[in-house]
Order: structure tokens, then C-alpha cells, then sequence
């Protein structure tokens, strides 16, 4: 098990965003938590990937309990990788530039490999603003995996996409789960594209539960 989080409960002043709620994610695996917009599904996942501390949990992340990373900053860059529904590529950085931005040491062959992988070889000379939002997206996904994280969280990653790169996308991680033992963690709305996933967890009102 890659991730286990129990009994997390977390305010927003006296607002009550999550209640007690508790999932566990094996390694490779690909899991989708669906709800609607207020559901808690993006405050969920802020808490699983270690960017908000919860009013209350218990969670191990690769056998680490999370009150327990010293150096959380180190601990996330080495083992974590994040997509947003905003891609947030910067303009007058290239392609290439955006991907490898945080990477310590290049191998510009392990990054060659990967742009093919993903399919944006062509595109890493290129600046954000002179590609299409699903290409932009696809940068995205690399720049989250040219760390070799073991685990990627993905909030809305299609939020901003239509129909055929938001099917394009979710194909995409799945791949990604199956062919590299990267477990993908991803929230979305669409039960449609939630579907793809191994597992789908549905939350309503700060709630969870498994999706029958």
C-alpha cells in the first residue's frame, strides 16, 4: 500500500470540508475520487499529496507516517508529482525549459524518452502560448513525471479541456499506471472519465465512499 489515510477531518474555520473520511491507494494503481464542485475532492486531495495539513488524520505515505517527514519539501520532490487544472507552464520558458525547470541533474536522454513517450518530442522548442491546451497538458503530465515520482496527484487535470483531450488525458494516465507502476491519484467530476480508473471513490459533502 502506497498511501493509507484514515479518519481525516478538516475545517475551514467552523466549516466542516471533510468528516472523517479514509482511503488507501496501492502501488500502480490508478484511483479516481469524483464529485460534484464543494464535494471536498480537491481539499482530499491537497491533504493526500502533503500541500494541506489536515484538522485531523492519520496518514502514511510510502511507509513514512506523514507527521514524521522532516523535510517535507525533499520528501515530495523526490517521490511526488502533481498536475493541476491550470497548467501553470511558464510562457517564456520552452517546452523543454518547463519540463526540466526543478530537475537537479538533466539526462537529456531520459527526457528525450519521455517528450516520445508522451508524444510532445516535436512540440520542446515550442513556447506554451504557441500550443493547444491538451499539448499544454501533456507538458504538464511530463513535467510531473521527470522525477520518477512514485505517486501523482492530478486535481481537475481536465477541467480546462474539451471532450477529446479530456478522454485523451485520462487515457493517458491510465498508460502511465499501467506501463510505469506510478500510482495516479485524480479528482474529476466526470464519472464518465472517472470510469478509466481502477478504483472510484465518490465524495458528497465532505463524505467518501466507494462507487458501486
Amino acid at each position: 500500500m502506497i498511501l493509507e489515510a484514515k479518519n481525516i477531518t478538516h475545517f475551514y474555520g467552523n466549516e466542516k470540508a471533510l468528516d472523517d473520511v479514509s482511503i488507501f491507494i496501492k502501488t500502480g494503481e490508478f484511483v479516481a475520487i469524483v464529485g460534484k464542485s464543494g464535494s471536498g475532492k480537491s481539499t482530499l486531495i491537497s491533504i493526500l499529496a502533503t500541500l494541506l495539513k489536515p484538522t485531523n488524520a492519520n496518514m502514511t505515505l510510502l511507509n513514512h507516517k506523514s507527521e514524521d517527514i522532516k523535510d517535507i519539501d525533499t520528501f515530495r520532490k523526490e517521490n511526488i508529482g502533481f498536475i493541476f487544472q491550470f497548467h501553470y507552464l511558464i510562457n517564456y520558458l520552452t517546452v523543454y525549459e518547463n519540463i526540466t525547470l526543478a530537475v537537479d541533474k538533466i539526462d537529456k536522454n531520459e527526457v528525450t524518452e519521455l517528450l516520445k513517450y508522451l508524444e510532445i518530442y516535436e512540440l520542446k522548442d515550442k513556447y506554451p502560448y504557441e500550443i493547444s491546451g491538451g499539448q499544454r497538458q501533456r507538458v504538464a503530465i511530463a513535467r510531473a513525471l521527470v522525477n520518477k515520482p512514485k505517486i501523482i496527484f492530478a486535481d481537475e487535470p481536465t477541467g480546462n479541456l474539451d471532450s477529446q483531450n479530456s478522454d485523451n488525458v485520462f487515457k493517458l494516465l491510465q498508460k502511465i499506471a499501467r506501463e510505469n507502476g506510478v500510482s495516479i491519484v485524480v479528482t474529476t467530476h466526470d464519472l464518465d472519465l472517472a470510469k478509466k480508473a481502477d478504483t472510484i471513490y465518490e465524495m458528497s459533502d465532505g463524505h467518501i465512499s466507494n462507487y458501486n
